[in-house]
């Protein structure tokens, strides 16, 4: 099953940098103005390794990166480590401590059913990802993984190893703390990966960086004709947490479809589309819309709806059955993302996979009200809002060798990049 081992990971050296001057959230989830804003936070902030505009950015990430290792600015540890790392947050009033661990895991091929993906990916991604890969030698972030753990036998004993220390890095962003602990001690790495030993991997975030090294690797075995088995490229850095974590936050994504993507769209043709296959609810009352998908969330399937042509109303489709598609499992036929993308994109408004796979085709919006003020201001025509994944849905798609669509899963709050570096040089 999964084989983790420690590392010496790069950091920030905090007697030269502010940690959170330095730090940044995932490249995938960065616009250009915040990647901008970034950027003029700190000559040294982790963007400017991860993620540029012009042509040659991939070489000057690899140039800052070495510049910055012989400067001081960042520093390998002496002694491999397992690097506990917790972040506490709120969300919807609700305080929540997500608990995890920084290691290195093996690369296993998506076929051998030890490490599962769940959503498709854009090859574009994978490609520049890999030139940044070539280019630098290294691993920014984490990939996040999810395994299943119903005793919490892992992070109980992450905590007992944690309370008796000080975590190295502690930093508040947008009211989010982040805290990270190094374990050294070689028993206590083992029994960490012993306990480890059983357990598949689900990928949960991060699925273009996990292609991109097994991309990697593959030129890698071309190249050389002996690998060695603990070569580093063999190994990607990774975010490890428990699937059964009461503070395992999965936040919907939703859609908003933009007027150049509906060329030949007629909302008399679209509605009558719709009734076909959904009981249709309207409200002139936006609270009272959410209340009612809310509430819906877990007893039926209900996409929700906000069109420029009807603004003020919001409407709930209620999925009347599962017989619009064949060869799904009936779990599948159920999950409203699934429903969205077969049914109401595909065969009602006829888009087809390339055109849902160009960028800028549909527009995935994480704030519910972002979408709706997109709608309002003419940036899209229409939003579908979709409920969160659950934890037992995920996990259900991933052992039935299905994937969902692309951006079908937010998980919150969005790991740090930056913290801790994996290097396949050093």
């Amino acid at each position: 099953m999964a084989e983790i081992k420690p590392f010496r990971g790069i950091v920030y050296n905090q007697k030269r940098v502010k940690i959170e001057e330095v730090v940044s959230p995932p490249y995938d989830v960065i616009s250009e103005k915040e990647r901008k804003v970034l950027a003029q936070r700190s000559p040294y902030n982790i963007v400017r390794l991860i993620l540029g505009r012009d042509k040659n950015w991939f070489q000057k990430a690899a140039i800052y990166f070495k510049t910055w290792l012989k400067n001081g600015i960042l520093i390998q540890d002496k002694q491999q480590a397992i690097y506990p790392y917790y972040i506490e947050y709120t969300l919807n009033g609700e305080k929540k401590l997500q608990r995890g661990f920084i290691v290195r895991t093996k690369i296993e091929p998506m076929d051998k059913g030890i490490i599962l993906n769940h959503e498709k990916t854009f090859s574009k991604v994978v490609y520049q990802r890999l030139k940044l890969l070539r280019a630098t030698q290294a691993h920014f972030s984490q990939v996040y993984g999810l395994y299943n753990d119903s005793e919490d036998k892992i992070c109980s004993f992450l905590t007992s190893v944690t309370n008796t220390t000080s975590p190295f890095i502690d930093v508040k962003i947008n009211n989010i703390r982040h805290l990270v602990w190094r374990i050294t001690d070689k028993q206590q790495i083992k029994t960490i990966q012993e306990l480890m030993e059983d357990k598949k991997i689900i990928i949960a975030d991060g699925h273009h960086r996990y292609r991109t090294v097994l991309a990697y690797r593959e030129e890698m075995k071309k190249k050389f004709h002996s690998i060695p088995p603990d070569a580093s490229f063999n190994s990607v850095s990774m975010y490890l947490s428990n699937l059964r974590d009461r503070s395992l936050s999965i936040l919907p994504i939703h859609r908003v479809i933009p007027e150049s993507s509906l060329v030949s769209f007629h909302l008399e043709n679209f509605i009558q589309g719709l009734k076909k296959f959904f009981n249709i609810e309207v409200y002139k009352e936006e609270g009272n819309f959410w209340s009612r998908f809310n509430e819906l969330n877990n007893i039926q399937t209900a996409i929700g709806l906000y069109c420029q042509d009807m603004l003020k109303e919001f409407y709930i489709l209620i999925l009347k059955n599962t017989n619009w598609a064949r060869n799904l499992p009936p779990f599948l036929k159920k999950m409203d993302v699934m429903v969205l993308n077969r049914l109401i994109f595909k065969k009602i408004l006829g888009f087809s996979e390339a055109e849902m796979n160009q960028e800028g085709f549909i527009k995935y919006v994480t704030d519910a009200q972002e979408a709706i003020t997109m709608v309002k201001e003419g940036k899209g025509r229409m939003v579908f809002f979709l409920n969160p994944i659950k934890p037992q849905q995920l996990k259900e798609v991933v052992f039935s060798s299905h994937l969902m669509p692309r951006k079908s899963t937010y998980f919150h709050p969005k790991l740090l990049t930056g913290l801790v570096i994996n290097s396949l040089e050093l």
